[in-house]
């Protein structure tokens, strides 16, 4: 069966199980009500026989008394005198033979009067009934709505467990036959190689055996540099990966990047740049790979005609590396997931339009950002521009450089 018919089965079940604990705790409720509505009238009967024999004894007294010894320890009451004639809500003992008699004066909070004399009775007046009809099982009724709560809250994160757990295995399936989808081309090109260049039908024509020997070359590092990036990734998540940083210019990095994606490119495009900031602290390698990424990603997703900016700026303590597109943006509800490993935003359009790739591009550049302990950022409006800004710590220590071992005085031999 499906993992949908257990979650559907999980929640019937939650379901029926509140139903009942609903169910059980209204009974519970109820009966407790009865149960202290009945110890009450005793309590009074009681106090009213041996008062009876005792008439010294105060009444108050007594029925505090029996009260206790009944457990009903948080019943407060007062003693009310009231007129035998002409007051209606006078009730006599003798009057009360079931016990829905003595519950409907219990609703009022009252219990049936004693004559003190001719004229005049008594009757107990309970003040904080609830106390012990309800008071008496909250903590129980507490922690039964904290068990229920801890209860939903479990079984909630279990099935978004479930569904992490089914999106995490679908994008792998995804990620696998992409990844084997895309080393296929590689393989059967370097095979298809090896058999011309191994058949000696090359061996006449030089120039032909030359580039078969560098589509070899190319086809290897393709398939070399595939390896490396989901290596690369795994050891940044690991925190595995050693940085190599230092101060690099950024134009001639920039402009070997514009002119390999100017060559390569297959739709028309146009480079912009706006190097403010000309330096900066990092890995050139990481770097260098985590903007071709940026650069890629405006390319792929973009419209017919492509532009593209490159700017750089030192702001609050950062070098800040931007690359603007007029592609077709990215919605709101996606930016937050965007950097997500396997994560890739598909073209709303209706173009049908069939980007290629892993989802592993932003990720990567995200993580290149952290190791760096910097950080990436997006700003895109769908359908007009998107921009990523890579922001890198410009840390002042590091501009002032280390002082060799001679300077700090090291290794230096006393005379």
């Amino acid at each position: 069966m499906s993992k949908s018919f257990y979650i559907l089965l999980t929640l019937v079940a939650a379901a029926v199980a509140v139903f009942f604990l609903g169910r059980w705790t209204g009974m519970s409720l109820g009966l407790n009500s009865q149960r202290v509505m009945r110890t009450v009238h005793e309590a009074w009967c009681r106090a009213d026989d041996r008062h009876a024999l005792c008439p010294e004894a105060g009444l108050d007294s007594l029925f505090h008394q029996q009260l206790r010894e009944d457990g009903l320890r948080r019943l407060r009451f007062r003693l009310d005198t009231v007129a035998l004639a002409g007051d209606s809500t006078v009730v006599f003992r003798s009057a009360l033979h079931y016990f829905d008699d003595y519950e409907r004066e219990l609703e009022y909070r009252r219990t049936f009067v004693i004559p003190i004399d001719s004229l005049h009775g008594v009757r107990a007046q309970l003040l904080n009934l609830r106390a012990e009809t309800v008071g008496a099982q909250l903590y129980y009724l507490l922690g039964t709505v904290v068990g229920f709560l801890l209860l939903a809250y479990g079984i909630a994160k279990q099935v978004d467990t479930i569904r992490r757990q089914d999106k995490l295995s679908q994008m792998r399936e995804d990620f696998s036959y992409a990844m084997v989808h895309d080393m296929k081309t590689p393989i059967s090109t370097i095979l298809m190689a090896a058999r011309n260049l191994r058949s000696g039908r090359l061996d006449a024509k030089p120039e032909r055996k030359r580039e078969h020997f560098e589509l070899l070359e190319k086809e290897g590092l393709h398939l070399l540099d595939l390896t490396n990036r989901v290596l690369t990734l795994s050891k940044m998540e690991h925190h595995q990966l050693l940085l190599d940083k230092d101060w690099h210019p950024l134009r001639p990095m920039v402009d070997e990047l514009i002119q390999v994606f100017e060559a390569k490119a297959a739709k028309p495009v146009t480079f912009s740049t706006d190097l403010q900031a000309e330096a900066v602290y990092a890995d050139m390698e990481f770097l260098k790979e985590a903007l071709s990424n940026l650069i890629d990603n405006a390319l792929k997703y973009s419209k017919d005609t492509v532009e593209v900016r490159i700017a750089s700026r030192q702001e609050a303590g950062y070098i800040r590396i931007s690359v603007r597109d007029n592609g077709i943006g990215i919605p709101l509800s996606a930016q937050r997931t965007i950097f997500d490993k396997f994560e890739r935003v598909l073209p709303r359009d209706g173009s049908q339009q069939k980007v290629s790739g892993f989802g592993l591009g932003l990720n990567y550049v995200m993580n290149v950002a952290r190791e760096h302990d910097g950080y990436v950022s997006v700003e895109s409006v769908q359908g007009r521009f998107s921009e990523f800004t890579i922001s890198l710590p410009e840390s002042l220590s590091s501009l002032t450089p280390s002082p060799s071992p001679k300077e700090r005085g090291e290794g230096m031999e006393s005379e």
